[in-house]
């Protein structure tokens, strides 16, 4: 590919050239190493059929590996100077659609609704919105079949971490709820330009077929479930959980009991089957509320 602007040096003149200056509250750091451009790409297992959503092109620097791979591309940048700039390394491609907006306020319906088969999402996120972002396209109604994403690495490794892992918390949950998720590739902070603060890795996110998932006040009862046991990390399920029950602790233990689990644990050391089924004990309880 000619002029490559995973080259730092391509990178640089092209920037210079368009009076462009990256904004550090946008979080715009540009990935300046091909072989990891590669790697995004093959991770996100792309093909000539694939309808394709990417998040935070900047100024084309990956958009430029992902067009020729697929049948569309919509390229959502928050950025409008970065716009012109993205059309202009971009103009090769007649398969990509710029859209100039927040993709938190995107209706993503508006843009992949006739389409007919899941879309795959590629990004390189802001480090400041990463979780939103992902719990937004990980709830939303469109079917999305995977997101490959670009994260800081102590966000991937939340997202991998097991049950008892200092890393376990709320964000594994809610995302393992909706989605398988493997890890791509490390890529250390000196591939990006301007050099951030901390390393990255980009994982890719499985969506689960919607029969993996729980019922509507079980899938409720989950999320108020993670929530209560998170909120206070190191106290045990009786105490961490009280609040969900009117402060009354006793009913606290009946209700673990009821599906074997010690309520002396932490909430940190509960598998996602264990959540899963102490949801749907819950949801089936006199007084459950599911607003």
């Amino acid at each position: 590919m000619d002029n490559k602007l995973s080259d730092l040096k391509n990178l640089k003149a092209n920037l210079k050239g368009n009076r462009f200056h990256t904004k550090k509250s946008l979080g715009q750091n540009f990935l300046v190493n091909e072989v990891i451009a590669i790697n995004i790409v093959e991770g996100a297992d792309l093909n000539p059929e694939d309808v394709v959503l990417e998040i935070g092109p900047g100024v084309g620097s990956l958009t430029r590996y992902i067009a020729p791979k697929v049948a569309k591309l919509i390229v959502v940048e928050l950025d409008s100077k970065a716009i012109p700039i993205l059309n202009k390394n971009t103009k090769e491609f007649t398969n990509i659609e710029i859209i100039n907006k927040d993709i938190l306020k995107v209706d993503l319906n508006e843009y992949f609704k006739n389409n007919p088969r899941g879309i795959k999402v590629v990004a390189n996120l802001p480090y400041y919105i990463t979780s939103p972002i992902l719990m937004y396209l990980l709830k939303n109604e469109v079917d999305i079949e995977s997101i490959t994403v670009m994260v800081q690495k102590e966000v991937g490794e939340r997202l991998l971490a097991e049950a008892g892992n200092k890393s376990y918390g709320i964000l594994t949950l809610a995302v393992g709820y909706y989605a398988t998720v493997e890890k791509i590739v490390d890529v250390p902070k000196e591939n990006f330009h301007p050099v951030p603060k901390v390393d990255s890795m980009v994982v890719k996110l499985t969506i689960k077929a919607r029969d993996k998932r729980l019922e509507k006040n079980e899938e409720v009862a989950f999320f108020q479930l993670i929530k209560a046991a998170f909120n206070t990390r190191r106290k045990n399920l009786v105490n961490s959980l009280a609040p969900l029950f009117f402060g009354d602790k006793n009913q606290v233990k009946s209700f673990l009991a009821k599906v074997d689990i010690d309520g002396n644990r932490r909430g940190e050391t509960l598998s996602i089957e264990e959540y899963f089924r102490l949801s749907k004990v819950r949801s089936s309880e006199n007084g459950f509320n599911s607003i």
